[in-house]
C-alpha cells in the first residue's frame, strides 16, 4: 500500500496520516504544556502552617515535614 493511495475523492492515505501526526503532535504539546505549566490546586488537608523559629520562613509544608525549606533546621517535635 503506497502513500498515494486514494481514501476518498482526492484525499490520500498520505494525507490522512499527516494530520493525523500535526494533530497528535498539537496534543502532546498541549498536555506537555499543562503538566508543567497550570498550577494544579494542592490539598491542604495534609498541610499545617509553620513559622521557622530560625530563619523566620513561614508557609505551608507537610504535617509530615521535618524540616525547614529554606534554613533545612529540624522542626520541633509536635
Amino acid at each position: 500500500m503506497s502513500l498515494n493511495t486514494v481514501i476518498i475523492n482526492d484525499i490520500t492515505l498520505g494525507r490522512v496520516l499527516l494530520w493525523l501526526g500535526i494533530g497528535f503532535g498539537i496534543y502532546a504539546i498541549a498536555k506537555c504544556y499543562r503538566l508543567l505549566f497550570i498550577r494544579r490546586n494542592v490539598n491542604l488537608q495534609h498541610m499545617t502552617y509553620f513559622v521557622c523559629s530560625n530563619c523566620g520562613w513561614e508557609g505551608h509544608i507537610s504535617k509530615f515535614g521535618t524540616y525547614c525549606p529554606k534554613c533545612r533546621s529540624p522542626l520541633p517535635p509536635e
